[in-house]
């Protein structure tokens, strides 16, 4: 007890805490089994059909973390508002965001369904694998406009402390994914089995789904975020100017970052398509387990975030301590589970036995990193951003990605032309970086910046 009263988990921290970031986690894990349900039933098909989900995703992930920033950035000036209650504003920096992602999900879509067979032939030029990813792409793009809506409502209600009913959503979604990927990939109850492209229908709908309930529960329960049309629309230049100025360092930083992350897969696919299987199911499962490090750092920013609105600082900085060292031991836990089961996990996929052999090793080599990446999630996301300090957290991030991650998959994958498990390994180098990067900052409290003051 005194062990844990040393790295500032008092009970009714861990309480409050946990209360924000389990309704978090949960919502993000349903929403990630939704991509690892279409996996598990695209699996069932073959290598071709793995890959071609995959590589279509990578296109999701650089949409998603697109509107992700814009929802993000407004989030970060909302929840510091929420702890001055001044819930105008609020309403305001939600049409804001409302606006531009849908903007950004428009032009997506439009991409992902008269370009599809272009986007997949940026990552291989397998034309099995590109036809699929083409038929899926087609049939999801309009699930990108949907989700961006569910985003924005979801971190307003994040920021206000109501971190449940983005997760009740995210159930009805995949509720709705897991009954339709079944009837629709496989031809069920008399439908026709549309294989990829079912599995893109399914997730269409269960996105729609999604964002009805949400838009319910706010709407019809009379919820604080309940902002009418034209509380959404009183904003002018200087909130634009103001959010630009803290947010596009945000969405630039998501966008750079995810396309690190895309840069990655090409690199992969460098090797072949099985060397594509092999990431795309480890990536899969790696993801599943990386919720409890963002949710952990997302219910820090929201408290942080609070209490830096109502200017106790000093609390806000003993806060980012706690969860620092709750983070990191969480990490240590997880990594230990993915180690310990990553064999079974090989066994859920219909794949060869040399691609079932590397996925095992590629989960050990994630696991054993799971803590160290733990540490610079909580301290980019949770830490830096809530406290206002976003520029530090940009350049961080894109320096582990792009300084240190992307130039060794490329010279392991072209010039050393290392095997994936190798290459896997290099890519994870990032993470120490971000370490050694992100620990001074936090002890100095620089990050501490009340981006409200001014607007008082």
């Amino acid at each position: 007890m005194n062990f844990l009263k040393k790295l500032g988990f008092e009970k009714n921290f861990i309480k409050v805490l946990m209360a924000l970031a389990i309704p978090i986690i949960l919502q993000s894990l349903i929403t990630a089994s939704l991509n690892l349900l279409d996996n598990l039933m695209i699996g069932t098909l073959g290598e071709n059909e793995i890959a071609a989900v995959g590589l279509s995703n990578q296109f999701y992930m650089v949409y998603y973390h697109s509107v992700l920033g814009i929802s993000l950035g407004a989030g970060i000036f909302m929840s510091q508002l929420w702890g001055k209650k001044d819930i105008k504003e609020i309403y305001r920096f939600l049409g804001f965001s409302l606006i531009l992602s849908f903007l950004a999900s428009f032009f997506f879509t439009a991409l992902a369904f008269f370009k599809s067979e272009g986007i997949i032939n940026l990552f291989t030029m397998d034309s099995t694998v590109t036809n699929l990813g083409s038929q899926y792409l087609k049939a999801v793009a309009l699930s990108y406009i949907f989700t961006s809506i569910s985003m924005c409502f979801s971190v307003v209600l994040r920021s206000t402390g109501q971190t449940k009913i983005p997760m009740y959503g995210s159930l009805v979604g995949i509720i709705f994914n897991g009954i339709l990927n079944y009837i629709l990939i496989f031809g069920k109850f008399g439908a026709p089995a549309y294989g990829v492209a079912g599995a893109a229908m399914g997730t269409t709908v269960a996105r729609l789904a999604e964002l009805l309930f949400i838009l319910s529960f706010v709407y019809l329960k009379k919820n604080v975020v309940a902002a009418s049309l034209k509380e959404m629309l009183d904003f002018d230049f200087s909130l634009i100017k103001r959010f630009f100025k803290t947010a596009s360092p945000v969405i630039f930083n998501d966008i750079m970052w995810v396309g690190g992350i895309t840069a990655y897969s090409v690199a992969y696919a460098k090797l072949g398509t099985q060397a594509t299987a092999t990431m795309q199911i480890a990536t899969t499962i790696n993801n599943m387990f990386n919720i409890f490090g963002i949710g952990i750092a997302v219910a820090a920013s929201i408290l942080i975030g609070n209490k830096i609105g109502a200017q106790k600082e000093e609390e806000a900085y003993n806060d980012a301590q706690a969860i620092t060292n709750f983070g990191t031991l969480l990490g240590v836990l997880i990594g230990a589970v993915i180690y310990l089961i990553s064999p079974l996990i090989a066994m859920l996929f219909k794949i060869s036995p040399e691609t079932q052999a590397n996925v095992i090793t590629v989960l050990k080599i994630m696991a054993i990193f799971v803590p160290v990446r733990f540490f610079g999630i909580i301290q980019i996301v949770g830490v830096l951003r809530g406290g206002g300090d976003v520029l530090y957290a940009i350049i961080t991030e894109l320096l582990g990605i792009w300084g240190v991650g992307v130039p060794l998959a490329f010279l392991g994958a072209l010039y050393f032309k290392l095997p994936i498990v190798s290459l896997y390994f290099l890519v994870c180098l990032e993470e120490p970086f971000k370490v050694l990067v992100t620990y001074p900052r936090l002890k100095s409290t620089k990050w501490i910046k009340n981006l409200t003051s001014k607007y008082a």
